[in-house]
């Protein structure tokens, strides 16, 4: 079965990212939980996020601890989390060393590709999470985003595999980034980075088969207001489909000054992508919408002002291919500029 995007796991190493590593456990008396793992796991559990444990345990390779006394130990880790209302799903673990060239041994991705085959859970929406780089390697060929915690100095002098997204000081600092790049998941979806990508012209071909009316607008969107909300909830009601393009960072700095913008494009594009009124979100480098607008050709051009349509350098491209331009009224009283002015 294929994996199903509304599973999502995180994938946990077990020593020294759940519990205390002081080598080789064979006692279950000896297993203790770290500070803030309970708090960190049942954040996650609260956003649907479900657990299973990726161990390497070559101390039995090594005669180090047995079968039974792995279980035994395992059974605490369960026990000691169930109290806490949280359930790991599964624990896989690889008994072998290095020397052995098993294919179970982290960084080798086996135990990885046994869980997803079991669990059907999502890979571009599961996480890794262990306290070595060799814990996230595992998880590179699936592309899963990986987060290591507690690094030693040894740790961060490694080369970091490409699906290493962040270093976190215990796991309740990695939960927080997990659900912060949730947010930005769920979000990006709307977002094109450009109008000259080519996903971004398929999205807009889409629209046409569909034969949604397109409304199109542009701005700085530098510190959305609820003159920016107004005013987009108006152009969204004109039509089925609102494309809203902002400048770059660049192209805000020559139209606005050099203390411009006050947020970066990416925190203005996730603004606008939150909004439910907005469904297609990209932005342009140049100084007018006059380029995007060819590409596009949206059914209604929107502009908010004091504007007269045919002033505007685009109106004359719109009126080619027989657009209309729609100019909407501010609302009073509401202005980037005057919220800066406040703030000094």
């Amino acid at each position: 079965m294929p994996a199903n995007e509304k599973i999502r796991f995180v994938l946990l190493d077990r020593d020294n990212t759940l519990n205390f590593d002081p080598g080789y456990i064979n006692n279950p008396k000896d297993l203790k939980l770290k500070p803030g793992v309970t708090e960190a796991l049942n954040l996650l559990k609260k956003f649907d996020f479900q657990f299973a444990i990726i161990t390497n345990q070559s101390g039995i390779s090594r005669k180090l601890i047995t079968l039974k006394q792995l279980k035994a130990v395992n059974n605490r880790l369960l026990e000691l989390l169930k109290k806490e209302n949280i359930t790991i799903k599964k624990i896989y673990f690889c008994p072998h060393t290095d020397e052995d060239n098993c294919e179970c041994r982290k960084p080798k991705p086996g135990l990885i590709k046994q869980a997803q085959k079991e669990l059907k859970f999502s890979l571009s929406r599961s996480y890794i999470i262990g306290d070595k780089l060799r814990d996230i390697k595992a998880a590179e060929p699936f592309n899963i985003d990986g987060i290591l915690v507690y690094p030693s100095d040894a740790e961060k002098k490694l080369k970091e595999p490409k699906n290493l997204k962040y270093i976190a000081t215990d796991l309740k600092e990695a939960a927080q980034f997990i659900l912060q790049i949730e947010f930005e998941k769920d979000i990006n979806l709307k977002i094109h980075s450009s109008y000259k990508e080519k996903l971004f012209q398929n999205t807009i071909q889409n629209l046409r088969k569909q034969k949604k009316k397109i409304v199109f607008t542009n701005g700085c969107f530098d510190i959305l207001h609820s003159g920016h909300l107004q005013y987009l909830w108006q152009a969204s009601k004109l039509g089925d489909a609102l494309v809203v393009a902002a400048n770059s960072d660049d192209s805000v700095k020559r139209l606005k000054g050099k203390s411009r913008p006050v947020n970066t494009l990416k925190d203005r594009l996730l603004s606008l992508s939150a909004l439910p009124f907005t469904s297609v979100i990209t932005s342009f480098s140049e100084d007018t919408p006059i380029e995007i607008i060819k590409k596009i050709k949206p059914d209604i051009h929107v502009k908010g002002g004091d504007y007269k349509k045919e002033d505007l350098p685009e109106y004359s491209v719109i009126k080619k291919y027989k657009g209309e331009v729609v100019i909407l009224p501010f609302r009073k009283g509401y202005s980037t500029t005057d919220i800066i002015k406040k703030t000094k």
